[in-house]
């Protein structure tokens, strides 16, 4: 049986962890305003997770699969979440990249934070990707890796939880 290294939710086409869609944002270019959006966003589904707490995140505009996917499995994923990897801590950001695949749509950041888990030393981060209109947020991962390092996932990668 193979352990599964990296959890998360997936919102966005697999297309899209493919590196060459990205490009990084320099620190002194980074959206501070969806920075801090991202920011409250981790920290609010981490303190759900910990509270047992699955009511709707209504401090936050989320895309409508994402809303989706909260309202019907956010149960679930927080408990597979706390089993898996204990507590998690944020501990900085790590980077920021823009999505270039997105030119015809909404432009799309990425935004990567450095994690301390209490049970998995593996786990290292955790990404949000927020949309330029309006902050939507569209999707949150936990992971081993950084999720633009691959241009399609593996077999194994498709059997991890897309919580």
């Amino acid at each position: 049986m193979k352990k599964i290294l990296a959890t998360g939710f997936l919102c966005l086409s697999i297309s899209m962890f493919s590196q060459k869609y990205y490009s990084k944002i320099s620190n002194t270019k980074i959206n501070q305003n969806r920075l801090e959006i991202s920011k409250k966003f981790v920290n609010a589904y981490l303190n759900k997770c910990e509270n047992d707490d699955f009511t709707k995140f209504d401090e936050f505009t989320l895309s409508k699969r994402l809303e989706k996917f909260f309202s019907e499995k956010i149960e679930g994923s927080c408990k597979k979440s706390i089993e898996m990897y204990g507590k998690l801590t944020v501990l900085n950001l790590n980077s920021a990249y823009l999505n270039k695949y997105s030119k015809d749509y909404d432009p799309l950041d990425l935004y990567i934070f450095n994690v301390q888990s209490e049970k998995s030393q593996d786990i290292k981060y955790i990404s949000v990707w927020v949309y330029h209109d309006q902050n939507v947020i569209s999707g949150i991962w936990i992971s081993k890796e950084k999720p633009l390092g691959k241009s399609k996932p593996k077999d194994d990668d498709k059997k991890e939880s897309a919580l």
